[in-house]
């Protein structure tokens, strides 16, 4: 059964810095992301490590869908050409749904918000990694590019 939000009493949760309604959450936890970008290895695949976080800097504590974008710089003003040989996989934690090959991504976390992807090209190729945010927010990491 669905609750409606008309007419409650809107509480703010001093721990989490977000508002609830009637127990409901209102406003995003997820507010932030830390990006690590592993070194390349013979493979041509480098792992990239996203941990989702709250207002706080705190990882969060449940599972948050986000979008990936692979972008050609941090600046975000275009996407990547090619996107890699093979782009970006899924790892061990969460899941990854390619939209558009090898440039847009729907990631779903583990309930601790950590996502674990690999990203594989053979080229020489510069992308960064950008996670959209459930507020509208772009996390990026910094450029990188295969040897």
């Amino acid at each position: 059964m669905s609750k409606s939000l008309h007419g409650r009493v809107l509480v703010l949760d001093t721990i989490k810095n977000n508002l609830k309604s009637n127990e409901i959450d209102i406003t995003q936890p997820c507010a932030d992301a830390s990006i690590t970008i592993g070194a390349e290895s013979t493979a041509n695949a480098r792992i990239v490590t996203i941990q989702l976080k709250d207002s706080n800097g705190s990882d969060i504590d449940y599972v948050e869908q986000v979008g990936i974008t692979v972008y050609t710089s941090s600046a975000k003003t275009a996407f990547a050409v090619t996107g890699g040989s093979t782009g970006l996989a899924a790892g061990t934690d969460g899941a990854l749904l390619a939209v558009v090959a090898k440039k847009f991504f729907l990631a779903t976390s583990e309930s601790d918000g950590d996502i674990d992807l690999a990203y594989t090209d053979t080229a020489t190729e510069t992308v960064c990694i950008g996670i959209n945010l459930p507020t509208g927010r772009i996390v990026t990491s910094s450029a990188f590019a295969n040897a």
